[in-house]
């Protein structure tokens, strides 16, 4: 990996501060009886305000949907009288990404609140062993030790990963827990940019999440399309770079009929992937945060936070 330009690294900065601004909103808008797709379409328009641009469709995902969720076109969901509710959220600078989790809580049993602050500590513990030569797998271990010592289970299914420009995952991931193999040893340098993101679940729930078919987020992956309306489509996604983006993103380009078939097309050409909605396999409550980290010549920096 090239080191990174005093350019570049201030552009991760940027990128990092907004998705922190952005996230404090969350804070404030995360509240009983409101609209999910609110949320979501005014957390990437603050994004879009300060100067950036969503890194990827902000992810709203309650109780035991671990990831993936996000507000489709008609979305009528609001927030219930009682709820766990994680806010993943990113923001880019000419394609330096940022990737920043927080879970925040509606009346909050204390079994959530536990869940929410176990999620914290394994980040921040995991946070500070950064520096450069450490391996995916030594972070891993020390997530999983705070959250198995805090009597929890973190969800193995999910994971961390290295960042790079246009690329929100690099294919080095970084666990949530110990490696039994030597899978996850690759040394980490000085520049790598790290999304660390623990995923916590209570200590009868499963260690797994499974695909539910419903897929409201897609990426670009290949330029193959047969049909005029798939064409449209792929001309406007385009402009995403190959990074995730929303169905509702594409609201108003055609009816949802024609929409719908035409992504059916991209995604049997292979042109488009999906990112199916993920919930935990004993249907448990799940827990996040995530920050996004630059190693640096003698530790870390972190750029999620203000």
């Amino acid at each position: 990996m090239s080191k990174l330009t005093d350019e570049e690294i201030e552009k991760y900065r940027e990128a990092g501060r907004i998705a922190a601004i952005v996230m404090k909103k969350a804070k404030k808008i995360v509240t009983k009886g409101r609209k999910l797709k609110y949320i979501c379409d005014s957390l990437e328009n603050e994004i879009i305000k300060l100067g950036a641009k969503p890194a990827f469709p902000v992810n709203i995902s309650v109780d035991h949907i671990a990831a993936h969720y996000t507000s489709p076109i008609d979305d009528e969901l609001s927030l219930p009288e009682r709820a766990l509710v994680k806010i993943d959220l990113g923001a880019h600078i000419d394609g330096y990404i940022s990737d920043h989790a927080k879970t925040f809580l509606i009346n909050a049993t204390k079994s959530s609140q536990n869940l929410r602050d176990v999620a914290e500590l394994a980040l921040d513990k995991a946070i500070k062993i950064v520096k450069p030569g450490v391996r995916p797998g030594d972070i891993g271990e020390v997530i999983e030790k705070t959250i198995k010592g805090k009597g929890l289970v973190p969800i193995v299914d999910l994971s961390g990963h290295v960042i790079q420009r246009w690329k929100l995952h690099t294919g080095i991931t970084i666990p949530n827990f110990k490696p039994k193999i030597d899978l996850f040893s690759q040394k980490l340098g000085e520049g790598s940019i790290l999304a660390i993101e623990p995923f916590v679940t209570s200590a009868n729930g499963s260690k797994n999440i499974y695909d539910e078919s419903y897929t409201f987020i897609f990426s670009q992956s290949g330029s193959k399309a047969k049909s005029d309306d798939a064409k449209t489509i792929l001309e406007k996604i385009e402009h995403f770079k190959k990074l995730p983006f929303a169905l509702r993103w594409l609201d108003g380009l055609m009816s949802e009929t024609r929409l719908f078939a035409a992504l059916k097309e991209l995604i049997s050409l292979k042109t488009i992937n999906r990112y199916p909605m993920l919930v935990s396999k004993s249907k448990t409550k799940v827990a996040q945060a995530e920050h996004t980290v630059l190693i640096t010549e003698d530790g870390y920096e972190i750029l999620t936070k203000i």
